[in-house]
């Protein structure tokens, strides 16, 4: 028996065309958008590679050096102390980002899950903050640092002033309305006081977004530098931007040693986040949906 296949209809293949045409598109605008962003970082390392032979400003401009070398990496580090610099800033990261979670998804709990007066108005004065350039807080801030609290010129002024942010807990109480409320009811049926559904219950569902938060506190952190610069004068204590920011005066006519110095800084974030990429994408869409 012989079986005669029936021709697609044409409205369904212009569907498909159609539908194929639009891909290309998004896949062109999110290419030549990921170009954009990803051109300085080479420009960048290009420059930092690039031997005392090669043009840094030309035209047209020289986009690969002509024979790629590693002694600017190799000055810079003999110049600085730069091991240090790297200490301190992993130092200031990784307490910035324990403190801040911790705080950031207690104080996002009971605004997501518990009912008590003022709590939507709380959570909105929270968001409002978000308005105010984090600038605008730094003279107050040094003024405490240094009349009240007496942390001035130590690592703990980079740390104790970033242990709350809104936006952390924005995220995080987003994650946490995405849970079903009937679990946080059973631990209560089971005698689970808030603490311990806080962290056996509720931790381990929302553990992505507490990695999305961990991410952006990190790099926020890591980057910082205004206000490492108000509050560090010990050379001893500079982060790897505050130190950084000492090879403008080094090496003021060489931009080969300022971009191997910057592309320094960038790696170590780099290779942080290549590695929690997947818990980062997952933690924002479970936010998003929250």
């Amino acid at each position: 028996m012989r079986v005669i296949a029936k021709p697609v209809p044409s409205s369904r293949t212009g569907r498909h065309r159609a539908v194929w045409v639009s891909n290309l598109f998004w896949y062109v605008v999110l290419g030549l958008a990921s170009l954009v962003t990803i051109l300085p970082f080479l420009w960048t390392l290009s420059t930092a590679l690039k031997g005392p032979s090669d043009a840094i400003f030309s035209l047209p401009p020289q986009l690969l050096p002509r024979a790629p070398t590693l002694d600017n990496f190799v000055k810079v580090w003999g110049q600085l102390p730069i091991w240090r610099f790297f200490l301190n800033s992993l130092f200031v990261a990784t307490f910035t980002v324990t403190l801040n979670v911790l705080v950031s998804s207690l104080a996002a709990y009971p605004l997501a899950k518990m009912r008590f007066a003022g709590r939507d108005l709380i959570f909105y004065l929270l968001l409002a903050t978000l308005i105010v350039p984090a600038e605008l807080t730094y003279i107050p801030g040094y003024l405490l640092a240094v009349n009240v609290f007496n942390y001035y010129d130590t690592l703990w002024a980079l740390i104790l002033p970033n242990i709350f942010s809104a936006f952390n807990i924005f995220l995080l109480r987003q994650a946490y309305m995405s849970v079903p409320n009937d679990l946080i009811d059973a631990a209560h049926i089971d005698g689970a006081g808030e603490l311990r559904i806080w962290w056996s219950v509720l931790m381990p569902i929302i553990r992505p977004t507490v990695a999305t938060a961990a991410v952006f506190t990190a790099v926020t952190s890591w980057n910082a530098l205004l206000w490492p610069s108000l509050m560090l004068r010990n050379r001893e204590l500079y982060t790897l931007p505050v130190g950084l920011l000492a090879l403008r005066g080094m090496f003021t006519a060489d931009f080969r040693l300022i971009a191997a110095g910057a592309i320094m800084v960038i790696i170590p974030m780099l290779v942080a986040f290549l590695f929690a990429q997947r818990y980062f994408i997952n933690g924002l869409t479970g936010a998003v949906k929250g």
